[in-house]
């Protein structure tokens, strides 16, 4: 685990602008008291960038924080931890707030949780360079083995690749679940896997960060489908629909559309934030 707090600093603390911010009526007691709110993540880049202090964060998920403090009153402390079981563990018990996710909203899921959505998920699936492999299209992909989160939205997508293998009459990808996106790369680095399977803006970051090391095969053609993805917080939660509304209001300022622009997420921008689209509930 990466440990502890690692609390998100920014030049105003949360008194300053408390009274004055728009939502902050509307929060629970216990929020507005503390002027905190509990967020939790794992390491992953673009979205969580743990600085070599172990404790810095920078990334999507620290700028989506500062731009809602203001319009909260509170601050965003967000607290790192190894993979998604220990950020759901961590709401189911109420030591946290939300998880920063991004987690795909499906109907299963919104039954237990409420499922904040503002990003769409676009599949990206990596290969080594040294592993020789050449692939052009989907279709390349059938019979290998693809590492991926356990429970994300690359578990789904990776089924998806595996059915249209077998509607072509070739061999299914071989699954390989794990517990976090680190792991799928050294999975795929050291052979136990022969793709990772993460989200575009993930795998754009680790080429980028990682000159000719990576090729990454794409879904040009939408075919596998487009997924919503968001922050996830206990069912029912008071703070679900401040927390919506000071999204909105992130969109109608073009804070939202700047930030993820900034990192390389343009094609990955949601139309609008929703609650539990997938149920509706």
């Amino acid at each position: 685990m990466l440990g502890a707090l690692a609390a998100l600093a920014w030049s105003a603390g949360p008194g300053a602008f408390a009274q004055s911010a728009p939502l902050f009526g509307r929060l629970p007691e216990s929020v507005r008291n503390a002027k905190v709110l509990r967020m939790v993540g794992d390491s992953f880049a673009p979205y969580r960038i743990v600085g070599d202090d172990g404790k810095t964060v920078t990334g999507i998920d620290a700028d989506m924080a500062k731009a809602l403090e203001p319009l909260l009153g509170v601050k965003i402390e967000l607290s790192i931890v190894s993979n998604l079981p220990a950020m759901l563990a961590g709401i189911d018990t109420g030591r946290y707030d939300l998880s920063a996710g991004p987690l795909l909203s499906t109907k299963p899921r919104e039954e237990r949780y409420d499922i904040l959505t503002w990003l769409l998920s676009k599949p990206a699936f990596v290969l080594p360079v040294s592993g020789g492999r050449k692939t052009s299209r989907l279709e390349d992909l059938c019979g290998l083995r693809i590492a991926f989160p356990a429970g994300s939205a690359q578990e789904a997508y990776a089924n998806k690749v595996s059915e249209r293998c077998l509607g072509n009459k070739a061999q299914p990808v071989q699954m390989v679940p794990l517990s976090d996106q680190n792991a799928t790369i050294l999975a795929v680095q050291s052979g136990r896997a022969d793709v990772s399977g993460m989200q575009l803006a993930a795998a754009l970051y680790l080429q980028q960060r990682n000159p000719g090391r990576f090729t990454i095969q794409t879904d040009e053609t939408d075919g596998l489908g487009i997924l919503l993805q968001g922050f996830v917080l206990k069912k029912g939660s008071e703070i679900s629909p401040v927390l919506l509304d000071a999204l909105k209001q992130l969109w109608a300022s073009g804070e939202y559309g700047r930030i993820m622009e900034k990192w390389g997420l343009a094609l990955a921008k949601a139309p609008e934030p929703r609650l539990n689209p997938s149920s509706g509930k």
